[in-house]
């Protein structure tokens, strides 16, 4: 199992248990709220940019969604996944769901955390941002 595998199916036993712990009641934003939280534990190493990043992801588009206690949909699981590979430095990814408003808070992100990053990391970040135009 991958790592991109292996957090796709945390994801998923997230959502399961969330209901299945609630008397089979599924709240959403508590549910995306593990969800998020997993991603920044998951990535412990990346510091504070793995909370901003799962802080935005939160943020942006499941606690503004136009159908919250849906959530999260499938392409919101898609972008979080986007998130996880750009963070592994998965340069094959499908990062075809990040919008270029994606890209540049990214940038923003890794420019404010430049100086607490391991220097290949940071490079394979601004590498990726680089490729997806952010940096024009």
């Amino acid at each position: 199992m991958t790592t991109i595998d292996k957090f796709l199916s945390d994801i998923q036993k997230t959502i399961k248990y969330d209901r299945a712990n609630n008397g089979g009641h599924y709240d959403a934003k508590r549910a995306c709220t593990k969800i998020a939280e997993l991603f920044a534990s998951n990535n412990r190493n990346l510091g504070s940019l793995a909370v901003s990043i799962s802080d935005y992801w939160l943020n942006t588009y499941i606690l503004a969604s136009s159908d919250p206690a849906s959530e999260p949909s499938e392409e919101n699981i898609a972008r979080i996944k986007a998130f996880q590979c750009f963070v592994d430095n998965d340069e094959g990814a499908d990062f075809s769901v990040l919008t270029a408003d994606d890209w540049e808070t990214l940038r923003d992100f890794v420019d404010d955390e430049a100086e607490t990053l391991d220097l290949d990391v940071l490079q394979n970040m601004m590498s990726l941002i680089l490729d997806n135009g952010a940096l024009e």
